[in-house]
């Protein structure tokens, strides 16, 4: 028998036009058998903060008006280990809305890029997530570094897409989704399922300092992981082949068990897994409907009461928020010490971490955008990595070149790095996305020319880490005088020999980044742990997915010319 949302006791005013005798909200069944116990579901609301943004939505959806919710983050959120989209659980939470709230208008889209982190997001936010969006799901837990210090470009860029998505004209609610990987979670003696190990607690304080609800399987079910109670185990995974970062060969889970376990490999959640995401993320929407019915309920109750006196009426609390205490946003109008109740859609307080800042993009260019921009080609040629996904995204096309040659694969893009705005800088920050692998890479060489200039430098898209990730490199180009937002910056890409190091600087590290410049140095390239590295090892294969451009604050664009005026002094 399918669990009903309870909502007990809670009244909501009558249809428009009608009498204010309160009624009992009912609403249908989740489309799904519920995997979490209600306790397990309050312990993955780990934080709900005060609720504005997503209260709001749902008084949309209680009104019966349509939303629009979108996800984003990496491979998870791109239906890595379920057995099918529709069990993916970016599908199964767009199913629960359309079933509890059903409209025709309701615009649902998962926006996830396999293999992404949050700085490509944060650059490119606008471009894929449609300014009057209502809900937007970040979910990148295990796309970023574990412990990381709060002022690296990682971090920063995570903050960054935090505002970026927080600040689009729909003033959405952005959800901040997390994911356990048990097998990736090692350290301090312990080889898996380490409580405090993924990059969830500093993501977290992000979320609760922009008051942004963040649920969190890792919170709603890690006891019962441990314990390996059924659906929740994590002893088997259901494909076969997979090693822990430790070296441990991961047992497969016998035919007709699938359903116990809750990872389909050492990453990725199963179907199961995707479930619990899914309901967590409506336990967040429920939790929302249910503060505003009872909200809703107190102001039908105070209007349906006599008058009272205006000495009783001093200090009165129009809605308490009767809903059982389970979050902080009770709507309570004054405190007994004349307090002004806090605005739950206050503006976004100033960045949490120091010396950070608000950057604008001038280009984001994915996909076909990036097609255009390929001028000169000698060996590269326009492909998808995975010819056998199911849209374009899946499929992830991109320039892509195989030879090494004297010279090897060579392409040039031309695209503009100008920036009109007052304040503009003198420098563009222009990052280069690519996938890096564990098989088979090669190493490049960067250059500028023709219209701008940067410093020669390489990249590596060879790693020791048994992952596939698209990373960004960035490059700190400086603008010749005269340039204007027309204008034509040539960037030459040329897959060079390992053996001779290509006779520039800094190997899969930007190496002429400048650490601590600015919210935009690094970029980031990271994913479910620490980058291991370049490897001293590798092919001869590189393909180009995005090109971004973005532009500094003037504060830390003179901050980055400052150190490029060093480095130049220094040689």
């Amino acid at each position: 028998m399918r669990r009903t949302w309870t909502l007990a006791g809670i009244a909501v005013p009558a249809a428009r036009g009608g009498s204010a005798t309160a009624h009992h909200l009912r609403l249908p069944p989740p489309p799904w058998r519920p995997i979490l116990h209600p306790s397990q579901l309050q312990r993955g609301l780990a934080f709900y903060g005060s609720g504005g943004r997503i209260e709001r939505v749902a008084a949309k959806l209680l009104a019966g008006r349509p939303i629009k919710a979108f996800t984003t983050g990496g491979s998870v959120t791109n239906g890595g280990g379920a057995s099918s989209d529709a069990t993916a659980y970016p599908a199964r939470f767009f199913k629960f809305l359309n079933a509890t709230f059903p409209h025709s208008g309701h615009v649902l889209a998962n926006k996830a890029i396999g293999g992404a982190t949050s700085a490509i997001l944060s650059l490119c936010a606008e471009a894929l997530i449609p300014p009057d969006a209502d809900i937007v799901v970040a979910e990148f837990t295990f796309d970023e570094a574990g412990d990381l210090p709060f002022a690296t470009p990682q971090r920063r860029a995570f903050e960054q897409l935090l505002r970026r998505l927080a600040r689009l004209p729909g003033r959405p609610a952005v959800l901040v989704l997390h994911h356990y990987a048990w097998w990736l979670c090692a350290g301090d003696g312990a080889g898996a399922g380490l409580y405090y190990g993924p990059a969830e607690q500093q993501l977290s304080t992000l979320a609760q300092y922009y008051d942004m609800p963040s649920p969190s399987v890792r919170t709603a079910v890690w006891p019962q992981m441990r314990a390996g109670v059924a659906p929740f185990k994590v002893s088997h995974v259901l494909k076969g082949g997979q090693v822990s970062p430790q070296g441990a060969q991961l047992p497969v889970a016998t035919p007709g068990t699938e359903a116990q376990y809750f990872f389909y490999d050492k990453v990725h959640p199963s179907d199961v897994g995707h479930q619990v995401m899914a309901e967590l993320l409506a336990g967040v929407v429920m939790q929302a409907v249910e503060n505003v019915a009872a909200s809703s309920a107190a102001v039908a109750a105070a209007a349906a009461a006599p008058s009272a006196s205006p000495d009783d009426d001093e200090g009165s609390t129009a809605g308490s928020g009767a809903s059982s205490g389970k979050s902080s946003s009770s709507s309570s109008s004054s405190s007994s010490s004349g307090g002004e109740t806090p605005d739950k859609e206050a503006e976004l307080p100033p960045q949490m971490i120091p010396g950070n800042a608000d950057i604008s993009t001038t280009l984001c260019a994915m996909q076909e955008e990036l097609k255009e921009l390929g001028r000169e080609m000698d060996g590269f040629r326009w492909c998808p990595e995975r010819p056998n996904g199911t849209t374009l995204i899946d499929q992830n096309w991109g320039y892509c070149g195989l030879s090494i040659g004297e010279p090897g694969d060579t392409i040039v893009l031309e695209l503009s790095t100008a920036d009109t705005s007052e304040q503009a800088g003198k420098w563009a920050t222009l990052y280069l996305g690519y996938l890096r692998s564990y098989e088979g890479m090669g190493l490049a060489k960067v250059a500028c020319g023709g219209g701008c200039s940067c410093e020669e430098t390489l990249v590596d898209a060879q790693w020791e880490q048994q992952a596939s990730l698209t990373h960004m490199h960035d490059l700190k180009a400086s603008l010749l005088l005269g340039v204007t937002q027309s204008a034509k910056c040539r960037v030459r890409l040329t897959i060079v020999d390992r053996s001779s190091g290509g006779g520039t600087q800094g190997a899969g590290t930007g190496g002429n980044s400048t650490e601590g410049a600015g919210p935009s140095s690094g970029g980031g390239g990271n994913s479910m742990q620490q980058d291991a590295g370049p490897s001293t090892t590798g092919g001869s294969k590189f393909q180009l997915t995005s090109v971004m451009v973005a532009h500094l604050p003037v504060v830390l664009d003179n901050r980055i010319a400052g150190r490029a005026s060093g480095m130049a002094e220094n040689g």
